[in-house]
């Protein structure tokens, strides 16, 4: 029963996370607030007694600096609803330990199984009520912004978001459906990173089904050069909306105009000159303003290594790239490989896409860590029970000791 009761809450949490079902909106720190931050709250409290899994690694070390990193700040540059930010990036972690800890690695396939159904399920009815929306949905169109997407992040996320799944699935027979639904919606939608996460996934999902290593090294670096030549061929011939969307010249015109992300790098690059120690979580791209003068549509950089460097300082980016090093360098097994794929994935694209405290990142930090946990107590309890084999061994093969002389 306790089984179950765990692996309702997780379908709960994770389907909110993944479809994000938006409750009020502030256009002042342009930012929503969701489902998902209710749970968040809420969850935690049930889970109270699990505090005992957390353990000191680089994610709780990255965590509680930018908290006193924040606290420090305050003092200076104030804090509004997005310096909440770090709470939620605090409970996600601790949920996803929790659940990393009860849930093995069959509930956890059967569960984003289920999650893929929940987004399935998501688009086909945000899809039949903005019917006649359709065409601006599936293109670049700005005249969507009363639509729902999957994500309150746009259309963007919520491409990126189907790529992320597919990863987690792989191994799965629902794996071709994910796959393509991702590859699908990133190239009607435009999405860059959406297509490279898709890219990434039927990548890793090639590797583990290979013949050889270097078989399907070589077969990506081959497909990767014929398509780029394509690409290029083509495009100066015929008008290719997805291959303009990777075309450079179009974010230095943004600039020129005081938008896209290269306005945003420019400014935080002045802003950091002024303060290498970190504003505070939320206070990034307010202060960007500030010194700046322009005024920012977005409320993050779009690399989550400048926003952690620039609202967190040197110290929180160095221990980030501390914790991406070291997931990079773990050894995983099972379900585990999938969530080491995932977080790789995210933070690849996190160059050009998300604020760095998106729930569903650090929810599978959390989980990393605590199957990480688990898989070393695991090992540590097979290598006792081989050490005792081998004494119980060494001691049934010892030969027996002399007879006393006085009873010979």
């Amino acid at each position: 029963m306790v089984i179950r009761k765990t692996r309702a809450a997780a379908v709960l949490l994770i389907a909110m996370i993944f479809v994000q079902i938006p409750l009020t909106h502030s256009t002042e720190s342009k930012s929503h607030v969701n489902v998902y931050h209710l749970l968040l709250l809420l969850m935690p409290v049930i889970y109270l007694p699990a505090v005992r899994y957390l353990k000191v690694n680089p994610a709780t070390a990255f965590i509680a600096t930018m908290m006193g990193t924040s606290l420090a700040a305050s003092a200076s540059y104030g804090g509004g609803l997005r310096s909440t930010l770090i709470v939620f990036v605090a409970a996600s972690y601790f949920l996803g330990t929790v659940f990393g800890r009860k849930l093995d690695d069959l509930d956890l396939r059967r569960i984003f199984v289920w999650i893929l159904g929940c987004c399935i399920a998501f688009i086909l009815l945000r899809d039949a009520v903005y019917a006649g929306q359709l065409g601006a949905i599936y293109t670049r169109s700005e005249t969507t912004s009363s639509v729902l997407y999957m994500s309150t992040g746009g259309r963007n996320i919520e491409a990126s978001l189907l790529a992320l799944l597919s990863i987690l699935l792989i191994g799965t027979r629902v794996y071709p459906i994910a796959a393509g639904i991702a590859l699908l919606t990133s190239g009607m939608m435009l999405s860059r990173s959406g297509l490279l996460g898709t890219a990434v996934s039927i990548g890793i999902a090639a590797y583990r089904m290979r013949k050889t290593r270097h078989y399907y090294f070589y077969t990506f670096i081959g497909v990767a050069a014929v398509v780029l030549v394509a690409g290029l061929v083509l495009s100066s011939v015929i008008d290719i909306p997805v291959i303009d969307r990777f075309n450079l010249q179009a974010e230095t015109q943004l600039e020129q105009k005081n938008v896209g992300r290269l306005a945003l790098w420019t400014s935080a690059g002045t802003a950091l000159e002024h303060n290498l120690m970190g504003y505070g979580v939320g206070n990034g791209v307010p202060v960007m303003e500030q010194i700046s003068g322009l005024e920012f549509v977005e409320n993050n950089v779009h690399d989550i290594y400048l926003q952690f460097l620039l609202e967190g300082g040197v110290q929180s980016l160095l221990l980030f790239l501390a914790l991406a090093g070291h997931i990079l360098f773990s050894r995983t097994d099972g379900q585990q490989g999938n969530v080491k794929a995932f977080l790789l994935c995210y933070l690849m694209l996190a160059f050009i896409e998300f604020s760095g405290y998106e729930a569903y990142f650090w929810f599978f930090v959390g989980m990393f860590y605590a199957q990480r946990d688990k898989r070393l107590g695991r090992l540590r309890v097979e290598a006792d029970a081989r050490t005792r084999e081998r004494n119980a061994w060494l001691k049934s093969r010892s030969p027996l000791g002399r007879p006393d002389p006085a009873h010979a």
